[in-house]
C-alpha cells in the first residue's frame, strides 16, 4: 500500500510495510496474557477481600455504591448476644523464677523448670476449657523480674492470678497464699485452688496462709501489686523425695484441680471489672497498705556470691543527658546491672521525682526538712545509718509517722565501700542494721543505699538476697560538706537545670542549703510539671 507524507515542506511517495504474520501474532499473545493477568488479579483481590476484609473494598475502589442498611431488631439481639459471648474468663500464669534465676535447687532438680512444665500442662487444660491464659513469660530461659511480671498481669485485663511455686527447707507438702487484705473473691479463689490441689493428692496439706513467712504484716510481691483477685502456690519441697514423686504423677491432676478452681469462682462471682470493690479488696480497717512497718520484699536468691567479681565500682551520674535531660550514664548503668535489684534512675519519660535524703549525723536541719515535706505533701526516702538511728530515735520515728520510707544506709558506713569487705561484713552491715530497726520500731526497711556510691556486682547480689532493693542517684551535688555549703541560689538553679523524668535526687539532710531551698525547690519543680512521686511505687 502507498501513501503520501509530507516532511519538511516536501511530499513525498511512501509504501507501507506490512506487518509479518509472526509480527501479529506476538501481539496478539502479549495482550492475551496482560488481559488474563488482570482477570486473575480481580479475582484474587475479590477473594482475599471476602476473607480478610468486608466483602465490600473493591466496590468502592470501582465506585459502586450501597445504600446504608438499617439493621433490623433481630439483628441488634444478635450483636448484643455475640458481644455477651466475647466476655470469657481469663487467667494469668505466672510461672516462678526463670532464665538466670532457677529458684530453688536440690539436688539437680530446679524450681523454675518444675513451674514452667506445670504452667504448660494448666495452660494447655484452660485453653481446652475455653479459658483465655496469658502468661507473666513466655520460655524458661528469660528472666523476668517481679515489677515486670505485676506489669503483665495488671495490662493483661486477667479476671484471675495464679503464680506457681515450690518451697525448699525442712518441711513437705502444699500451701496456697493470699494478701492479707484479701477480698470475698480472693478468698474464694484461694480456698477453690487449694482444696482442688489437695483432692487431688498431697503429702501433707499445709493450709491457706495469709501475709507471707515473715508474718501479715507483708505479702508476697507478685500477689500484693496485682489488681485482680491472685493466690500464689507452693507445690511443695523440692528437697522432699515424697512431694517431687506427688508432683510429677499429679501434674494434670493438679492443673485439671486448678481449672475447675477458677472455674467454680468464676460462675460465681463473674467478671471481676464489674465486681464492687469491697468484694476485690478487704475494706477493713487498717487493710489500706501503708508504710507505717515498712515492706517486706522477696526476691528469688542469687547462688554463688562468692564467685561474683568483687571489684569496687564507684558511681557517679556523669555529665552527658540525653534528649529528655536524662543523665547517658544512669541509663547505661540501669540497662548493664538490669538482672540485679538496683535503681540508677527510674526508666521513664513521665516527668516524676523521686527524692531522697542521706541521714548520717544530725545537724538540726532534720525537724525543718520534715515540716517543709508536710507542707509541700511530698514523701521522701530517708537512708540512715545505725549511729543514726541511735542516737535521734525521735526524729527516726517521726520520718516514719509522717509517712515517709526508712532506707537503709548500712551499719557503719565504711568510708572505701560495702565492696572492700568479706560477703560476711557486708551482710552484717546490711542487716545488722536493719534488725535494730525492726527491733526498735517494728519497721521492716526494703530500700538501700551503699555508702559513698561505692559497689560492686558482688555486693549487688548480696544485697539481693537480704531482700532489698538498691536506689542510687540520677542527681547529686557537692552538698554533704556542712563546713562548706554552697551557695543557695546557685544550687536551686542547679537543681532546676538537671531535672528529667524518672529522676532520683539525692540531698543530704544535714545541709543548710538544702533546708533552705527545699520548698522552692519543689515548687519551681512542680510549675515545671514535675510530680514529687512516692519511691514504693517504682515496685509496681
Amino acid at each position: 500500500m502507498k501513501y503520501i507524507r509530507e516532511r519538511n515542506g516536501k511530499r513525498e511517495i511512501v509504501e507501507k510495510k506490512r506487518h509479518s504474520r509472526a509480527y501479529i501474532m506476538q501481539a496478539v499473545l502479549k495482550w492475551t496474557i496482560c488481559i488474563g493477568l488482570l482477570l486473575i488479579a480481580v479475582l484474587v483481590f475479590r477473594f482475599l477481600d471476602k476473607k480478610l476484609n468486608d466483602g465490600k473494598l473493591m466496590d468502592r475502589i470501582i465506585g459502586k455504591k450501597e445504600a446504608p442498611e438499617t439493621p433490623s431488631t433481630e439483628s441488634e439481639e444478635l450483636i448484643e448476644t455475640e458481644t455477651e459471648e466475647q466476655m470469657v474468663l481469663r487467667v494469668c500464669l505466672d510461672p516462678g523464677h526463670g532464665g538466670m534465676d532457677p529458684g530453688c535447687d536440690y539436688d539437680g532438680r530446679i524450681e523454675s523448670e518444675d513451674n514452667w512444665k506445670l504452667a504448660q500442662i494448666v495452660k494447655q487444660e484452660m485453653e481446652a476449657a475455653g479459658i483465655e491464659v496469658v502468661m507473666t513469660r513466655e520460655d524458661n530461659d528469660t528472666k523476668v523480674f517481679l515489677k515486670d511480671r505485676v506489669a503483665i498481669a495488671n495490662a493483661s485485663g486477667a479476671d484471675y492470678f495464679i503464680s506457681i511455686h515450690r518451697n525448699k527447707g525442712d518441711g513437705y507438702g502444699v500451701e496456697t497464699w493470699m494478701t492479707a487484705n484479701a477480698g470475698e473473691v480472693t478468698e474464694e479463689l484461694t480456698s477453690n485452688v487449694h482444696n482442688g490441689i489437695v483432692g487431688a493428692g498431697v503429702s501433707r496439706d499445709r493450709g491457706v496462709k495469709t501475709g507471707t513467712e515473715t508474718g501479715e504484716g507483708s505479702d508476697y510481691y507478685v500477689i500484693g501489686n496485682t489488681t485482680m483477685p491472685a493466690c500464689l502456690i507452693e507445690f511443695g519441697f523440692i528437697n522432699s523425695s515424697d512431694d517431687n514423686r506427688l508432683f510429677d504423677e499429679n501434674m494434670e491432676s493438679y492443673a485439671k484441680a486448678i481449672t475447675a478452681a477458677v472455674q467454680s469462682t468464676y460462675s460465681k462471682y463473674g467478671d471481676t471489672d464489674l465486681l464492687p470493690a469491697d468484694e476485690m479488696v478487704s475494706t477493713e480497717e487498717g487493710a489500706e497498705q501503708d508504710l507505717s512497718h515498712g515492706i517486706r520484699l522477696s526476691y528469688p536468691a542469687i547462688d554463688n556470691v562468692s564467685t561474683l567479681s568483687s571489684e569496687t565500682l564507684d558511681w557517679g551520674q556523669g555529665g552527658d543527658a540525653d534528649e529528655y535531660n536524662r543523665p547517658t550514664g544512669c541509663l547505661s548503668y540501669q540497662e548493664k546491672f538490669k538482672d540485679y535489684t538496683a535503681d540508677f534512675i527510674i526508666p521513664t519519660t513521665e516527668k516524676k521525682i523521686y527524692l531522697t535524703l542521706d541521714e548520717g549525723y544530725e545537724y538540726g536541719c532534720t525537724p525543718s526538712i520534715l515540716d517543709t515535706l508536710k507542707e509541700k505533701g511530698v514523701k521522701a526516702v530517708f537512708f540512715v545509718t545505725k549511729p543514726y538511728a541511735e542516737q535521734d530515735p525521735e526524729l527516726v520515728q517521726r520520718i516514719i509517722d509522717d509517712g515517709h520510707i526508712l532506707g537503709n544506709h548500712s551499719v557503719t558506713h565504711p568510708a572505701a565501700g560495702l565492696s572492700s569487705q568479706s560477703v560476711e561484713e557486708q551482710q552484717q552491715e546490711i542487716m545488722g542494721l536493719h534488725d535494730y530497726i525492726k527491733e526498735k520500731y517494728d519497721y521492716d526497711m526494703f530500700l538501700f543505699r551503699y555508702p559513698s556510691g561505692k559497689f560492686s556486682e558482688q555486693s549487688l547480689a548480696i544485697m539481693n538476697n537480704c531482700g532489698y532493693r538498691a536506689v542510687f542517684w540520677s542527681f547529686a551535688y557537692l552538698d554533704y560538706d556542712v563546713n562548706n555549703q554552697p551557695d543557695e541560689q546557685e544550687s536551686l538553679q542547679k537543681l532546676m537545670d538537671k531535672l528529667h523524668p524518672g529522676a532520683i535526687y539525692l540531698l543530704h539532710a544535714e545541709s543548710w542549703t538544702n533546708t533552705n531551698i527545699l520548698g522552692d525547690f519543689i515548687d519551681q519543680a512542680r510549675a515545671a510539671g514535675y510530680e514529687f512521686a512516692l519511691y514504693s511505687d517504682t515496685l509496681n
